[in-house]
């Protein structure tokens, strides 16, 4: 599997992230189509990864915070591509004519897990950094879609969601070391996932709408046991774990305006507490890797969003990116980088 690269257009002057500024990575068309930027969280050295004429997306670091995975559109049609932290070096890891994306890293950084339709479905596919190996997760004969891929911490496990007749996604696991796929959820008609691991890789986390409203659910993969989180008539999606397993962040709509807001909780559903007050709509939460504050976009005019970030000890929010246009998809440097001082 051959690889082709370009010359980035903005590079910064080191390929890692220093350790006193660390840095965000967002997605903006402030300059007409979508595209990477990176920025520390104080907002100063803004920076642009990525400039073409198409949309560049779905950024994410890798584990050791010096590459950046991303879907790209400059060819086209939706590839998948990696680049330096700078910017530098993009290439195209996927090559192929239809659609590739939701890419996703091994703990080890050596591998990254995606969709693809080259086969047919949308299904998902791994690819080793240093071989360009392509193994196909699905066998070839499966006519079901797949979404969604998240590698659990420990390297061993692959969940993602797999869509029934109806439409319809359940979650399912995949055993990277025997190919052994073990479905989770049955529920049929309704919707469950996308999936978000637990530090220790025990637990997943999803949403699931089973009584006409989204609630949360987690499933324990030693007990075999799933239970829901969150009972109300609102919709509760896209939960996260805290970086030491203590916390869940999500998105809920049980505020008094409706608008969707996100809140924490502790990891057995218990506490849960505003961490925007509903002024504004808000969207694509996520952790900083201190647990102590946490990144968003939020829609504050008609026209443009931004990034902030969010004290969870004073719900103070901070604006990061600049406000032309809009702004989404933050998320920060790996923990294990140790990159983040910030303490208000």
């Amino acid at each position: 599997m051959s690889c082709s690269a370009e010359r980035a257009t903005d590079a910064a002057s080191s390929s890692a992230p220093a350790d006193n500024s660390p840095l965000l990575l967002f997605v903006s068309n402030q300059d007409g189509d979508r595209e990477i930027y990176s920025v520390d969280l104080s907002g100063q050295h803004l920076q642009q990864l990525t400039s073409n004429n198409r949309d560049d997306y779905e950024a994410s670091w890798s584990p050791d915070g010096h590459k950046i995975l991303f879907t790209s559109n400059r060819l086209g049609v939706s590839e998948l591509y990696v680049m330096e932290a700078n910017g530098a070096h993009q290439t195209n890891l996927s090559n192929h004519p239809g659609f590739d994306g939701q890419g996703a890293w091994s703990p080890d950084g050596q591998s990254v897990v995606y969709l693809s339709d080259r086969d047919g479905p949308i299904h998902l596919f791994i690819l080793d950094l240093q071989s360009a190996a392509l193994h196909r997760v699905m066998a070839p004969e499966d006519l079901d879609s797949s979404d969604a891929p998240a590698w659990s911490p420990d390297g061993n496990w692959i969940a993602y969601r797999k869509f029934n007749l109806r439409g319809k996604g359940d979650i399912w696991l995949f055993s990277v070391k025997d190919g052994v796929h073990r479905q989770l959820t049955n529920n049929g008609k309704h919707e469950d996932g996308p999936a978000s691991w637990s530090p220790d890789s025990t637990t997943l986390l999803y949403h699931s709408k089973r009584n006409r409203e989204y609630n949360l659910y987690r499933f324990d993969l030693n007990s075999h046991q799933e239970t829901q989180l969150t009972f109300l008539a609102s919709s509760d999606i896209e939960p996260s774990w805290s970086n030491d397993g203590k916390k869940i962040l999500f998105l809920s709509t049980r505020g008094v305006q409706g608008r969707t807001q996100v809140y924490v909780m502790n990891s057995d559903g218990t506490n849960p507490q505003a961490v925007t007050d509903g002024s504004y709509q808000v969207a694509d939460p996520a952790w900083l890797p201190n647990d102590r504050q946490v990144l968003l976009a939020s829609w504050q005019g008609k026209k443009h969003s931004n990034i902030y970030y969010v004290n969870l000890h004073t719900r103070t929010m901070q604006a990061i990116a600049p406000a032309k246009g809009y702004q989404s998809q933050p998320s920060a440097v790996p923990a294990t980088q140790g990159g983040f001082h910030a303490s208000n």
